[in-house]
């Protein structure tokens, strides 16, 4: 007898055989997605503080880089395309429509808000609504105060 198929005890080892490589290769694929994610924000944060370094050198030219954002008249400086960016010691404050103004983020990528404690955070489009600073796969920015420099974080994706 001439038989032209594979036994049921085959079909299940070779069944088994790529259980065992999925099971192998699925974690470390997911992995290399949450670093990428990952590179991705830090490639966000070192945009953001190329961006809060060029505006402190604009406001140490214009002698306003000591005055803090609640003074009246506003500090501010001028962007080189004409506009107005308001200042909170010599840095950018932490609202999402200034940093919309000197960060180029594509808004399908990446979302922005602010939370509660007056922080800004940037996170992918693709993780919805974020709100809380301690969330995974973001981006912090703490605005200066009169003695220290805005905190630039990442909280890493898992």
């Amino acid at each position: 007898m001439n038989n032209k198929g594979f036994t049921l005890i085959e079909l299940i080892v070779v069944i088994v055989v790529l259980g065992i490589l999925a099971v192998t290769a699925v974690p470390k694929y997911i992995k290399l997605q949450a670093e990428a994610q990952t590179s991705t924000l830090e490639g966000v944060q070192a945009a953001m503080q190329s961006a809060a370094a060029l505006v402190y050198s604009k406001s140490l030219v214009k002698g306003n880089q000591n005055i803090s954002a609640f003074n009246d008249p506003k500090p501010t400086i001028t962007l080189t395309d004409g506009t107005e960016l308001e200042i909170n010691y010599g840095y950018p404050r932490f609202a999402a429509a200034d940093w919309q103004k000197i960060l180029s983020l594509d808004s399908n990528d990446f979302l922005m808000n602010t939370t509660r404690d007056s922080k800004l955070i940037i996170y992918p489009e693709s993780f919805g609504f974020i709100s809380s600073t301690s969330a995974v796969c973001i981006v912090t920015y703490q605005q200066a105060t009169s003695s220290n420099k805005p905190i630039i974080n990442v909280n890493p994706c898992v």
